[in-house]
């Protein structure tokens, strides 16, 4: 495996076990608007941003409320979740401490608004682990696209070269993949379905934290 001095982690998925939060998500934010909820919802909603999400709600279903009040009231759905109950996916903890020990400069890439992410990660006693946390809505595209990875080294004072990627999803692995980083693909049970496909363009894969402290 590459040694870099920098590495950016994904955060839901990767490392914490909060997908099968947002699985239903989107559908109940339509539900409570009265909404008949399309059967591809996830799929065409699982790689944008909170904002490309709330703007895609109002441009198809002709909600009326603001970007701002749809991601607020897509928040309060789930924001409890992330205070109170979501927990670390096995030996997080663990390998953050051994890349710090290593000194290496991590960040968080995140899709997940920036309240919800420093309140799950400081709940869970990791947050002092991360030099900043980058969120999709701050560069206004999701993960199909590389900005908010360059927002991360930006900030980090890092290059691409000197970086590693942490994806779960198959999506955002070939993205960072593209744009030219080290990328680790780890699996997670709401992903599990693309493993193969993952390997085929991760440089490596790994079912578990543990399989990088062995």
């Amino acid at each position: 495996m590459k040694k870099c001095r920098y590495a950016i982690f994904d955060m839901d998925g990767t490392l914490i076990d909060s997908m099968s939060a947002w699985e239903k998500l989107g559908e109940d934010y339509l539900n409570q608007n009265g909404i008949k909820v399309p059967k591809n919802l996830n799929e065409i909603i699982n790689a944008m941003s909170m904002t490309e999400s709330a703007n895609y709600f109002k441009r198809e279903f002709g909600i009326k409320a603001s970007v701002e009040k749809i991601i607020s009231d897509i928040n309060k759905l789930i924001e409890d979740k992330y205070r109170y109950q979501i927990q670390l996916k096995p030996y997080v903890k663990e390998y953050l401490s051994s890349l710090k020990s290593d000194g290496v400069t991590m960040c968080i890439a995140t899709a997940t608004p920036l309240e919800l992410s420093e309140a799950a990660l400081k709940r869970l006693n990791v947050l002092q682990y991360f030099s900043c946390i980058v969120c999709c809505d701050e560069v206004g595209v999701g993960k199909t696209k590389p900005d908010v990875y360059y927002l991360a080294i930006k900030k980090m004072g890092a290059k691409v070269e000197d970086t590693i990627v942490y994806e779960d999803a198959d999506y955002a692995m070939k993205t960072a993949k593209m744009a030219g980083f080290y990328t680790i693909g780890v699996y997670d049970e709401a992903s599990g379905k693309t493993k193969e496909e993952m390997k085929l363009f991760c440089d490596r894969y790994i079912d578990s934290f543990e399989d990088l402290l062995l």
